[in-house]
C-alpha cells in the first residue's frame, strides 16, 4: 500500500494506492489524481518511509521511474 500526505491549498490530503503501480499509472492519465507541483509531507510504501530529494507528486514519480516500476 502506498499512502500519500500531500499539501493542498492550505490544508493536508491523504491519498492511498495499492501499489507503486497504481499511482505511476494514475499519473498518467490525462488527468491524473494529483497535481505534479503538490509537495508532499510524507509518503510510505508498505509502512516503510520513503526519502526523496523532490518532495513533489513528480519527485516521487521520478523516484519510482528510476527504480524501474
Amino acid at each position: 500500500m502506498l499512502k500519500i500526505a500531500y499539501e493542498s491549498g492550505n490544508s493536508t490530503e491523504t491519498i492511498e494506492y495499492k501499489s507503486a503501480q497504481d499511482f505511476m499509472a494514475n499519473q498518467r492519465l490525462e488527468v491524473p489524481d494529483l497535481e505534479d507541483y503538490y509537495k508532499i509531507q510524507s509518503v510510505t510504501l508498505d509502512g516503510k518511509p520513503i526519502d526523496l530529494d523532490d518532495k513533489t507528486i513528480i519527485g516521487l514519480y521520478k523516484h519510482f521511474d528510476d527504480q524501474g516500476v
